[in-house]
């Protein structure tokens, strides 16, 4: 069990479905079973928000989402594709000072995603995280 892991039970009960919490070189720190993210792909979010380039879109868990808006530390992407409808997710990624949190909802709160995920980025943020 992760020091982490209560972050991602509090985010699981705001409404979040996959979720996670990673270092900014992709690192598991701690998520949800519905997330199935490599570090790879972690990290190459990262660098896509970084370099503000997102030119195929985003993967997790080898699932490619199509990007829908991107800000300088945040990316909203859909999943279109996915094996089951209740796992077309809408993923909102947001990076704070030394990681990244990620989290989606499937279905007619999925806008929601966005403002949970820079909520707990905002307080990792001023944990100095």
């Amino acid at each position: 069990m992760s020091a982490w892991d209560p972050y991602i039970t509090n985010m699981q009960k705001s409404g979040l479905v996959p979720c996670g919490i990673y270092g900014l070189n992709g690192s598991l720190w701690a998520e949800s079973p519905e997330i199935k993210a490599t570090q790879q792909e972690v990290a190459a979010i990262v660098a896509g928000i970084q370099a503000q380039k997102f030119a195929n879109g985003i993967h997790i868990g080898g699932q490619r989402y199509m990007v829908i808006r991107n800000t300088p530390d945040t990316v909203t992407a859909k999943c279109r594709g996915a094996p089951k409808d209740t796992e077309n997710y809408l993923l909102h990624a947001a990076l704070a000072k030394s990681c990244v949190v990620l989290g989606g909802i499937c279905g007619p709160s999925e806008r929601d995603a966005t403002k949970i995920v820079e909520d707990f980025r905002d307080y990792l943020v001023t944990c100095n995280y």
